[in-house]
């Protein structure tokens, strides 16, 4: 999947978790953390390739990005169970460094996040290639599984574009609109 595909993919995910699983009370730092690492957590498992979306957010993104890309291949350990076990350690501490007065609920923060990350894998797995699940072990995993593979969605191809990013982008305009009352609860005192 392209990288608009998994951000929309990822903040439906994460936001659908969070409207559903947090009691609606005033709290913008949660619902800010959950949208910014939401969408953080979406495109992480690309920041192996140098052309990887979250890079052009970063400062000096360009010039940093070649260094994993020297290291790894795409669609390597950042796309396996390892990759999510080594990366939910990594934002656990982070999270675990917040301070309480910033009001931020990091157990929330952090389950959002890794739907988002976890988005991205299934999102990899209905492509043509599929991810390594297992890394180090090398075969490839995809859904469906052979020998339905020919159902596999092509990146960036006419089915990602027209179905499954429009599909996505409409549901995540419909999860605003009927939970606005609640996310004005959310942000408004």
């Amino acid at each position: 999947m392209t990288g608009k595909t998994h951000q929309i993919i990822g903040a439906s995910a994460s936001l659908t978790y969070y409207l559903s699983a947090t009691t609606i009370a005033y709290n913008p730092a949660t619902l800010g953390a959950v949208l910014v690492f939401g969408y953080i957590g979406s495109l992480l498992p690309d920041i192996d390739q140098s052309s990887g979306k979250l890079w052009n957010h970063l400062p000096f993104g360009k010039t940093i990005s070649k260094i994993p890309t020297k290291l790894l291949k795409h669609r390597n350990i950042t796309h396996s169970l390892l990759g999510v076990a080594l990366v939910s350690v990594g934002f656990y501490y982070l999270f675990r460094s917040f301070p309480d007065y910033w009001g931020i609920n990091t157990n929330t923060v952090f389950i959002c996040t890794m739907i988002a990350y976890l988005s991205h894998l299934i999102a990899d797995m209905i492509t043509v290639e599929g991810i390594p699940l297992f890394f180090p072990y090398k075969r490839f995993f995809g859904l469906p599984p052979k020998p339905f593979q020919g159902f596999r969605v092509m990146t960036g191809k006419w089915f990602e574009n027209l179905v499954i990013f429009p599909a996505f982008t409409i549901y995540f305009i419909i999860l605003i609109i009927a939970n606005w009352e609640n996310i004005k609860k959310l942000i408004l005192k």
